[in-house]
Formats: structure tokens, sequence, C-alpha cells
């Protein structure tokens, strides 16, 4: 059990993420509905949107957890003491 300050960043950082998803994809659905009305919708740019979205998707579901990572391992990198300490 983590303490509720914990509890309330966890279910920010899931709100966060659930809503950079449905920003994304309706984003994404609009780009494909413009193009559509403007008769220059070809396989070529569905794909690229579709993969476009789907790369910013996974990139706001992940770049939380890759920051935490980085934080967590810097004092590997880097190491805790000032230059020339023991």
């Amino acid at each position: 059990m983590g303490s509720s300050l914990t509890n309330m960043l966890y279910g920010i950082l899931l709100f966060v993420r659930w809503a950079g998803l449905i920003v994304i994809s309706i984003a994404g659905i609009g780009i494909l509905i413009s193009e559509g009305i403007k008769s220059k919708l070809s396989p070529g740019k569905v794909l690229a949107v579709a993969g476009s979205a789907i790369l910013a998707a996974v990139l706001v579901w992940v770049l939380p957890t890759l920051i935490n990572y980085s934080r967590a391992e810097v004092g590997t990198v880097i190491p805790d003491m000032p230059v020339g300490g023991y």
C-alpha cells in the first residue's frame, strides 16, 4: 500500500495517459475526415496518418515510465559523490 500522495499521482498519470490517447485519436480521425472531404485520401496518406497516430499514442503511454526509469538510474551513470570524493 502506498501513501495517498502516491495514489493521487498514479491516478493523475493514468488520467493524463488516457486523455492523451483520446486527444491523439480524435486528431487522427479529424485529419482523416478533412483529407477525405478534400478528396485527396490515398492509401498512403491513410497509412501515414494512422502510423503517426499510433506512434504518438505509444510515446504518450511509454514516456512517463521512461522518464521515471532514467531518473531512478541516474545514480548509476553519474555517481552521487563530488568530484574527487571517496
